[in-house]
């Protein structure tokens, strides 16, 4: 079996969703083969540079703006249909690698690429089955392609929008969850020589920052009022790739900080936390979730980051940090009973299995 999975560079969420979902099933599916490749990119390199620097340059620089774009963009519009039918168009781009590959199921992990996926299959252009895989918390109506056959949604509230707001029927949608790393739902043995492993002392508790998409000022400002307010706690921040954020954190940090730039383990950081502070990205929520790791979400930008935070707070496992982080952070992190009911939360949102349920619903289609 050969599957085709259309990715993006619009943030590291679709593609960790897409190398999960790769991992998963070579592993665990005899004589199958998983191809990754950037859909946008395909479809021109002005166009993918458009829209991955778009979303990121508009929402900092202008984020009520975009949150006005994005409402607007989330019903039949002119904005919608210009949308579309640019999409729809540069569909064609995708055939040389879909004809090339031969594959057997597509599926597509951003709502740019199920469009041009579904013109393609509405028009005849491929008779594959195409699976659209939603890396958000929240529907929107640039996800909803006429031609798509079954879609990967994060939640039963989810399966219900899509049946009441896009008359989708309740059969081709399925709450499986986003997909991450098995390691994200592997617990440790012992949590306390975890966090000796890596430097951290085993009887006060960790505070975990997700930093590397932030502003460099903002979250500055945010471990500084939370490391003042905070006693009794350490703190892990990871920069990721944010070289100027790294370096400005050298400066700043205290000597009960671990500051960290890439790493290939987040997942023993998560495992060896009491509370992860991060924006609302479906990617970083879906593991912290596998990990039933408590969240503190601050400048969720309007649009799907606001969204997926509603989601989470109203579902138990996360907080708004708003204008006072530290006393918030300080009050949470000592309330033992709350931050057990939180991890508890999570457990019941989490959908853990979610690349073997994928699997199993391809071997489904294929069978039929």
């Amino acid at each position: 079996m050969k599957i085709l999975v259309f990715s993006a560079s619009t943030g590291g969420g679709h593609k960790r969703a897409a190398a999960a979902l790769k991992e998963y099933i070579e592993a665990n599916s005899e004589n199958t083969e998983v191809r990754i490749t950037d859909g946008l990119a395909i479809a021109g390199k002005a166009y993918n540079k458009f829209v991955c620097d778009g979303y990121t340059t508009v929402a900092k620089a202008a984020p009520k703006f975009y949150g006005r774009l994005y409402k607007n963009s989330d019903k039949q519009s002119k904005l919608n249909d210009l949308c579309n039918g640019v999409n729809k168009r540069k569909g064609k781009q995708l055939l040389p690698e879909i004809n090339e590959y031969n594959p057997d199921v597509i599926i597509s992990c951003h709502a740019f690429t199920s469009t041009m996926l579904g013109e393609l299959k509405t028009k005849g252009e491929i008779k594959i089955p195409v699976i659209s895989l939603i890396t958000d918390f929240a529907p929107h109506y640039t996800y909803i392609a006429e031609g798509i056959d079954h879609y990967i949604v994060s939640s039963e509230k989810m399966v219900a929008a899509f049946k009441t707001r896009f008359n989708i029927d309740s059969s081709r949608v399925h709450a499986f969850g986003i997909p991450t790393f098995e390691k994200f739902s592997i617990e440790p043995e012992d949590k306390g020589e975890l966090k000796e492993r890596l430097g951290l002392n085993k009887d006060e508790k960790v505070i975990l920052f997700m930093a590397g998409s932030w502003g460099v000022t903002e979250v500055l400002d945010i471990y500084k009022d939370i490391a003042d307010k905070t006693d009794n706690c350490q703190f892990v921040v990871i920069t990721g790739n944010n070289k100027k954020l790294y370096e400005k954190f050298e400066k700043a940090t205290n000597d009960k900080t671990i500051l960290k730039q890439f790493v290939d383990n987040v997942e023993d950081y998560m495992h060896s936390s009491d509370l992860i502070i991060t924006k609302p990205g479906g990617l970083t929520v879906s593991e912290s979730l596998q990990c039933a790791l408590p969240m503190a979400i601050y400048s969720a930008y309007p649009g799907q980051e606001a969204e997926n935070a509603d989601f989470l707070v109203e579902s138990g496992v996360a907080l708004l940090l708003k204008k006072h982080p530290g006393e918030t952070v300080s009050a949470l992190i000592n309330f033992d009973s709350k931050l057990k009911e939180m991890s508890e939360c999570c457990r019941r949102v989490c959908r853990g299995n979610s690349p073997k349920q994928i699997l199993e619903l391809i071997n489904r289609i294929l069978a039929e």
